[in-house]
């Protein structure tokens, strides 16, 4: 409720074009949400992965297991689902979409948190969602992850996995094709299919950029917009059962981040095989005080790689990139 109240502040502040009318009670609420809440809550939730052999919350569904525990349900009772996956669609987001899903008089619908793989970015998240029996991280530097030896990055890849799962039909789509589609397209689509997973993608693309990130609130809000216009295509085209999830989620702080903010550690290792704000992937990864290392089995993957995650909110200083917008792990 607090991340929600925040957003909802900040946005309306930015489209209200009054900045400076309401620059006092900006910067008390940013101290307040920054300082006392923010910063706070994650260190008590860095206490937890200090000590944490496995990454897992016993109470809390992995996202490794999502085709699983709500995919293969309906399949086995030889009922059609289908999937729409928006990047970036943070908890207390998908609660308001939850209850704006709810205020529509044709539906009902039900939320539950999910704990994001580590580490925690697009490839990995969009790879965890996919069925699998197995999940890796490859080497080369591209941030591909792989499912049980196939490749996952982009739309024709995830389209192979689970065309591969699916004995009566899989499709994997973008959702501005699928808002592009006529009636009787999706119609076909739906009919032709019994898994059909759809890729929404708003706020990643602003936040993720240095040049937009200061406009994440704002793509919160068109994404909203965007998914309920999604639910209603497919559901006038007949589809009846429908799972709205995400690959991760992210913190977003609206002033300039301080150099507190940063973590006070440079990854070092016998092998970096990647860097970004929130992780760095390689081999013989050094212990740091302000890191917190895993094994790969220790976080549910295979392979021999390590990952590194700064502890709290901390970011990696990475060159070029915008620093107020950070992936997060629910």
């Amino acid at each position: 409720l607090l991340d929600q109240l925040y957003r909802k502040f900040v946005y309306h502040v930015s489209e209200s074009g009054q900045s400076t009318l309401m620059r006092e009670l900006s910067k008390r609420v940013e101290n307040l949400y920054c300082n006392n809440y923010l910063l706070t809550l994650n260190d008590h939730w860095q206490a937890l992965v200090d000590v944490a052999s496995q990454w897992q919350a016993p109470t809390i569904p992995m996202q490794s297991k999502f085709f699983t525990r709500y995919v293969e349900p309906f399949l086995r009772n030889n009922n059609k689902v289908f999937v729409v996956i928006s990047d970036a669609l943070r908890f207390e987001a998908a609660h308001e979409l939850h209850s704006l899903i709810r205020q529509e008089d044709r539906y009902e619908a039900s939320i539950e948190p999910a704990l994001a793989m580590l580490p925690s970015y697009t490839q990995m998240g969009m790879a965890a969602l996919l069925p699998n029996r197995s999940i890796a991280l490859t080497d080369n530097g591209s941030g591909a992850v792989q499912v049980d030896g196939q490749a996952t990055q982009g739309i024709a890849y995830r389209d192979k996995v689970l065309q591969m799962a699916v004995a009566k039909g899989a499709r994997a789509i973008r959702a501005d094709a699928l808002l592009a589609m006529t009636k009787d397209r999706c119609r076909e689509l739906i009919r032709d299919h019994h898994v059909v997973y759809v890729y929404h993608n708003r706020i990643d693309a602003t936040g993720d950029k240095r040049e937009s990130e200061e406009r994440t609130f704002a793509a919160v809000e068109e994404a909203l917009q965007e998914l309920i216009k999604i639910v209603k295509k497919l559901a006038a085209a007949n589809a009846n059962n429908l799972l709205v999830t995400a690959d991760h989620g992210f913190i977003y702080q609206h002033r300039l981040i301080e150099e507190s903010d940063y973590s006070t550690s440079d990854p070092e290792g016998e092998q970096i095989v990647q860097k970004d704000r929130r992780f760095v992937i390689g081999r013989g990864l050094r212990e740091k005080s302000g890191l917190r290392k895993f094994t790969a089995q220790e976080l549910g993957l295979q392979g021999d790689l390590e990952v590194q995650i700064p502890k709290s909110i901390n970011r990696l200083r990475l060159k070029g990139s915008g620093s107020r917008y950070a992936v997060s792990y629910t």
